[in-house]
């Protein structure tokens, strides 16, 4: 096992070198006397990936040139761990007259494992088999990065990041989070943080599965993390649209121990279902929607399923389902 994750290591290594140059940011492309893009990186300090065991018992906090989120066989630990990546960045400067038009986070997916290098991460849970699809979340974990972040103080909004079907390293993976710089400049804050995990977090068996990207943080490094943002003085954007509300899920307090408000957002207005999971796939709780309007809808759960039965403590899925859109989160119940 330490001999293949020295060749994972140098494989991983070897493709930042070979691939480096593929960068879609050499230009700044679409800039006039009237707009302003630039780049943000990530701050080292408070960016990285989180190291815990099962029920969230935090082994350590680390930075590193590649993060690896997943889970695997940790050998001199002894122990089955799982990784959650963490990206902190400190939010651009608005002269005065601009406000922000586009904002995107980019991610450079260097790699993946599931059993064998180049294989989509797999899940096993029991008699079920997943592949994992890639979480985005907007957090705040605040102006330190330890083990403790492993659950944010707040979860604002999280997203599908990237799927089996959508995911084919080593290759760039962008997420619009305009709306998330909105909110934080809002709540003023001077930071704007993420957390990347794979749905399900782990399935705590002896086997690599996971994703590896480029976490640099370093402006002559190409393929580092790096948010591209737009900065507008409304005079001539008229070739720019700006983006539409997400349609995003999330829940507060998470975890939780007796109640948890789940609330979504819709970019328009019609039915729409709310359906729970438990880690088995299982759908234990359903709740169709009929919206009149666009905005946030909130629901309280109570940790009791369909029947009123009261679910044991674990993780749970919530999923949000209008048409072609989709919106998922993770929401721990502790019991």
């Amino acid at each position: 096992m330490k001999t293949r994750l020295i060749c994972i290591m140098a494989l991983l290594v070897l493709a930042s070198l070979l691939f480096a140059g593929a960068d879609p940011f050499n230009a700044k492309i679409g800039s006039t006397k009237h707009e302003i893009v630039d780049s943000l990186l990530a701050v080292v300090e408070l960016s990285g990936a989180i190291y815990y065991q099962q029920d969230y018992i935090t082994v350590d906090a680390i930075y590193d040139i590649h993060t690896l989120i997943g889970d695997g066989y940790h050998w001199g630990l002894a122990a089955y761990v799982a990784r959650i990546g963490y990206l902190s960045f400190e939010l651009p400067i608005i002269p005065d007259g601009y406000k922000i038009l586009t904002a995107a986070l980019w991610i450079y997916i260097e790699s993946y494992a599931g059993e064998n290098l180049g294989i989509y991460p797999i899940f096993n849970f029991e008699n079920a088999t997943l592949y994992p699809d890639g979480v985005l979340e907007h957090v705040d974990y605040g102006s330190v990065f330890n083990s403790n972040d492993v659950i944010p103080d707040s979860v604002y909004a999280s997203y599908t990041f990237f799927t089996r079907e959508t995911l084919i390293p080593p290759t760039w993976v962008t997420y619009d989070v305009t709306e998330c710089l909105l909110l934080d400049f809002a709540a003023n804050r001077s930071l704007t943080q993420y957390r990347i995990y794979l749905d399900g977090f782990s399935d705590w068996d002896d086997r690599d599965d996971f994703i590896a990207y480029a976490s640099y943080s370093h402006p002559q490094v190409r393929i580092s993390p790096k948010i591209i943002y737009t900065l507008s003085d409304g005079v001539s954007n008229s070739d720019h649209l700006i983006p539409q509300a997400q349609f995003a899920i999330s829940s507060h307090p998470n975890p939780f121990s007796d109640k948890s408000t789940i609330t979504v957002k819709l970019p328009e207005p019609g039915q729409c279902k709310l359906t729970i999971y438990n880690i088995k796939g299982q759908r234990i709780r359903t709740h169709d929607i009929s919206a009149k309007t666009a905005g946030d809808l909130s629901f309280v759960w109570d940790a009791k399923d369909d029947k009123g039965k009261q679910l044991s403590g674990g993780i749970y899925f919530v999923v949000l389902e209008k048409g072609n859109y989709k919106a998922s989160s993770k929401i721990l119940y502790l019991r």
